[in-house]
């Protein structure tokens, strides 16, 4: 048990050293990404509520030492003439390093018929960094310098949608991290990830029964020098106010999800992440939000708060 602990923590450092040629810019990954959809797509600013707010915490292969962990917390609200604006907090450590992102979030919607809605999103920012790379040791005994700085983000994405259906597509972060740099590659200046983060987004609500609605999701995320990443979602919402549900991550995980739902307001769920590796051991992860919504019923051009789902 202790040799599998061991070569799991060495391969996390090793990823972390793989990442000094790649460059890429890191986003988290997220189980209940459907309530947490404002750290990736900019344009979900003010789809939910007049005022929302959402916190989450996953931590990821309990048991692992220097395994991810990751806590964010939004916020966003609607303005005036289908302005919406909100900020995002990510603190995301994972092996020697650590960030915390800190982001506002600008959006614009559009009415494009009686029930629907189009959206189109900024996100601008900036992302603090701690690489403790002095602590960590490599196979062939090399030493790296502890570096600690931070670096611009700018985002954007767009986001349709009516009462039972949604589509978003989002580009979260665009500008390149030096986050990784080692000293013989440091360049100045600001300039475009070659590794861009791309994140399409669906899903639709079918009513079963009075009481029972079935919503089926997907993520799509593709990096160009990753693999490509699907998630299917299969989640069932029962009066409104219990919702359950599996979900599939390609070649990656398997996960279950619960959520209780208080008056259309407050929202508190739970995900287990049980991943499917060939590695051995037990790679769990744990992931729990909490989301409030409050609708002041204003004249606005959002659809219904309570009649969008997602």
């Amino acid at each position: 048990m202790m040799f599998i602990k061991n070569k799991i923590v060495l391969i996390i450092v090793m990823l972390i050293f793989i990442s000094l040629n790649t460059y890429a810019q890191q986003v988290p990954n997220y189980t209940q990404y459907l309530y947490n959809m404002q750290v990736i797509n900019p344009a979900y600013v003010g789809v939910r509520a007049d005022l929302s707010l959402s916190a989450l915490g996953r931590k990821q292969w309990v048991g692992v030492q220097g395994a991810p962990e990751t806590s964010t917390f939004s916020v966003n609200g609607r303005l005036n003439r289908g302005l919406g604006i909100g900020a995002t907090f990510v603190n995301d450590n994972i092996g020697l390093t650590s960030t915390n992102n800190i982001n506002i979030d600008a959006s614009y919607t559009i009415i494009t018929s009686q029930y629907s809605r189009l959206s189109f999103g900024l996100k601008g920012g900036i992302t603090f960094f701690n690489n403790n790379l002095a602590s960590g040791i490599t196979v062939d005994n090399e030493v790296y310098a502890s570096t600690t700085g931070n670096f611009p983000n700018v985002g954007f994405g767009a986001f349709f949608y009516n009462r039972k259906f949604y589509v978003g597509l989002s580009l979260p972060y665009i500008l390149e991290t030096p986050q990784f740099y080692i000293e013989e590659n440091q360049k100045g200046g600001i300039t475009i990830d070659k590794n861009l983060n791309y994140f399409l987004t669906t899903g639709v609500l079918f009513k079963l029964s009075e009481d029972i609605m079935f919503k089926p999701s997907t993520m799509i995320r593709y990096t160009s020098n990753q693999p490509i990443s699907i998630d299917i979602n299969s989640n069932f919402l029962y009066k409104e106010a219990i919702e359950a549900g599996l979900s599939y991550r390609y070649q990656n995980s398997l996960s279950a999800m619960f959520a209780v739902i208080l008056n259309k307001k407050f929202r508190i769920g739970y995900a287990y992440d049980h991943t499917l590796s060939t590695l051995g051991g037990n790679f769990s992860s744990h992931e729990i939000i909490l989301q409030v919504d409050f609708s002041f019923n204003r004249n606005t051009r959002w659809l219904e708060p309570n009649k969008c789902y997602f």
